[in-house]
């Protein structure tokens, strides 16, 4: 087996862990998986951007009608040169496979999940271009379950500047099915912050009362 990135070939080694775990297997080298950057725990309790305990997006939309919408949150990687690299194969190059990267660190933390996770849906029009949802196939590469209980309805927030972004109008609505008192929200990439909170408002709307929320990035 080849590195995914690289093309290096990988070496295997059995282990218990492997074996009795059923951990995933590693798709990368060593060299190119040591290029992505892991967040810690000591940032924006929201959504992990190192700095203060609420960074400034989060604070905009405390005080802007989103207060407390939102019990916490955590983001997995740095948006640094070899995520955007990444990102940019997965997501634009349509390469499907590039969703097995991060399915170790999805189903370490999603395994024992009570909550239901519903991912961030697509527009149908970019679902059509792109002809797969990159947040539900890293959810199947890690092995987890999932509901959609949302759908796009506003505008796309792709090549908006931070401001756009910030002031778009509603951008989701129901799309019919029961919804959970216990939300895990789940996405690619966080940014401003805007579709998690129209997201978690539609779903509060919904009758969810604890709507947490998951992104594998923080740009």
């Amino acid at each position: 087996m080849n590195c995914y990135l690289c093309d290096q070939q990988l070496r295997f080694v059995p282990s218990w862990r492997g074996i009795f775990l059923q951990e995933l297997p590693e798709v990368l080298c060593r060299e190119c998986r040591s290029g992505f950057l892991k967040l810690n725990t000591s940032g924006c309790r929201l959504c992990s951007k190192p700095g203060d305990a609420l960074c400034r997006d989060c604070l905009y939309w405390e005080a802007h009608g989103y207060q407390d919408l939102i019990e916490s949150g955590i983001s997995l990687y740095s948006y640094n040169e070899a995520m955007k690299n990444w990102f940019h194969q997965y997501k634009f190059l349509k390469d499907v496979v590039l969703a097995e990267v991060f399915a170790s660190d999805l189903k370490e933390i999603l395994v024992k999940e009570r909550a239901t996770v519903v991912p961030i849906p697509l527009h149908p029009g970019k679902l059509h271009e792109r002809s797969f949802s990159q947040v539900d196939q890293l959810l199947v590469a890690a092995g987890v379950r999932y509901s959609h209980l949302l759908e796009k309805c506003g505008e796309t927030l792709g090549e908006k500047n931070r401001q756009e972004r910030i002031a778009s109008t509603d951008l989701f609505h129901l799309n019919g099915e029961a919804v959970p008192k216990q939300v895990l929200l789940v996405d690619d990439l966080y940014t401003t912050g805007t579709t998690m909170r129209h997201a978690a408002k539609a779903l509060t709307q919904g009758g969810a009362k604890d709507i947490r929320m998951l992104t594998l990035i923080r740009a």
